[in-house]
């Protein structure tokens, strides 16, 4: 997920984030070097205690970061925040590996602040048959490979199942990768007031 070609697409999502912004599934710390300054503060979760070091490598790649990222060791399903928490949220190729994906979503919605913006780049069900059938046969085993990351989940579906209002929304095939892997939803949804 570190390939150039991810760049363009992670800077795109994260210059719309603003305010105390919230990242799901902070990985390794790839976004960091794309936030803005328009941030008043980051919070990381994941669920897998080894990206705190690896991830500690990222932080120090963006001067603009006016507070240190608050690092918390937590599952999307059960975000351990108060409701209207946070101005944004951040998920770039989280919720393929969810268990939970629609109470993830659910938790999102919640710790937004009304008028707060999900901004997400995530990869998932492809529109063209022939790509899906190779997702749904595949799926099955890359999620062993793959820590859990389905390939052909219906991300516009589930992320418009909440009460959102959708003003951006764009889907691509991401050059140089293979379809089956390279179906991608970009957008933004505001959390109604």
């Amino acid at each position: 997920m570190k390939q150039a070609a991810f760049g363009p697409l992670r800077e795109s999502v994260l210059a719309q984030a603003s305010g105390a912004v919230l990242e799901i599934g902070f990985g390794t710390g790839a976004n960091v070097p794309f936030y803005s300054s328009g941030i008043r503060s980051v919070t990381a979760i994941d669920p897998n205690p080894g990206m705190v070091s690896i991830a500690g490598s990222q932080i120090p790649n963006n001067p603009t970061l006016v507070s240190p990222v608050q690092w918390i060791i937590a599952s999307g399903e059960a975000l351990p925040f108060l409701s209207h928490s946070f101005d944004s949220v951040v998920s770039t190729m989280t919720l393929c590996s969810v268990p939970k994906v629609s109470v993830a979503i659910q938790e999102v919605h919640r710790v937004l602040n009304p008028g707060g913006k999900f901004l997400f780049l995530e990869h998932g069900q492809s529109p063209d048959r022939s790509v899906r059938w190779w997702q749904d046969r595949l799926t099955p085993y890359w999620k062993h490979l793959g820590d859990g990351c389905h390939l052909n989940r219906p991300m516009a579906e589930l992320i418009q199942a909440q009460s959102w209002s959708v003003p951006s929304l764009k889907t691509l095939y991401l050059r140089g990768v293979p379809k089956p892997f390279a179906y991608f939803y970009q957008g933004c949804a505001v959390k109604k007031e």
